[in-house]
């Protein structure tokens, strides 16, 4: 995903229900206002509240989500469409839990490996993270000048939703840098693994800064990559094996990037 190439990534979501697999009436709506939400904003900690509801006690494994369509605009100002009315469902990423199309209402239910339990006077917090990297996949790609002045054309996109929904108070935030000898690297893409297997992925902003919230308690590995770049053996010594996340933990971890050859 070349970050530097689009203004926006954006999904419409016209609706969110969460309910129990086991009892099929159990679909409690808690959003139904169509938002439409610009992903590429959406990095390094910022969220924007997608629902804020009073709901029953109980335990929770499923959620379901009406997204009507997502779009792509690049710098040069081209647009590109994806219709999911129109177009359907394609792929079948999933970071956690289990995705499912309903083809008869354009919804995508994602069974939840871990159930959202809500209890008497409580208050919860839980994280929907689409991973846009993962998310949109670009079609007939082709690139034109070098540097900073290189520009990108594509001919369409694949939307194939890869998302995580996590509990925020038993998870933890990972930050940290990415640069070279000169300064600040914007748009590095860097990559969290858990088990051997892609996690989630983010990327650096203006200032070659990173964030990740909401990471369960775990081992994960982590990299970061970037057109022209690879990690400088020097400098990068703890982000070179797995490391511990421990829930409620914040780690800093840097990254020193070198020319490649």
């Amino acid at each position: 995903m070349h970050y530097d190439q689009f203004m926006s990534a954006s999904v419409t979501i016209d609706k969110i229900e969460i309910g129990n697999n086991a009892d099929t009436n159990s679909m409690i709506n808690i959003m139904n206002t169509p938002m439409t939400y610009n992903l590429l904003e959406l990095i390094n900690g910022i969220t924007e509240t997608m629902a804020n509801t009073e709901i029953p006690v109980g335990n929770y494994d499923l959620m379901r989500l009406y997204v009507s369509s997502t779009e792509m605009v690049t710098k040069n100002g081209d647009t590109y469409t994806y219709n999911m009315n129109q177009d359907g469902y394609s792929g079948n990423g999933m970071m956690q839990g289990r995705m499912m199309l309903n083809s008869n209402n354009k919804s995508i239910d994602i069974t939840l490996n871990n159930a959202l339990t809500i209890t008497e006077g409580g208050m919860s917090e839980f994280l929907l993270d689409m991973d846009v990297n993962q998310s949109f996949m670009l079609e007939g790609v082709n690139f034109t000048g070098s540097g900073s002045n290189m520009m990108m054309s594509m001919s369409g996109f694949t939307f194939m939703p890869t998302m995580r929904i996590v509990d925020m108070s038993t998870s933890g935030t990972i930050h940290g840098n990415v640069q070279d000898t000169v300064g600040n690297l914007p748009n590095a893409t860097i990559s969290l693994m858990h088990n051997g297997a892609l996690y989630t992925t983010t990327h650096s902003d203006d200032n070659g800064n990173y964030t990740f919230i909401g990471i369960p308690q775990g081992m994960y590995t982590i990299e970061a990559e970037l057109d022209g770049y690879i990690m400088n053996p020097v400098g990068n010594e703890q982000n070179m094996g797995e490391f511990n996340m421990m829930s409620n933990n914040t780690l800093n971890m840097n990254f020193i990037m070198m020319i490649s050859n």
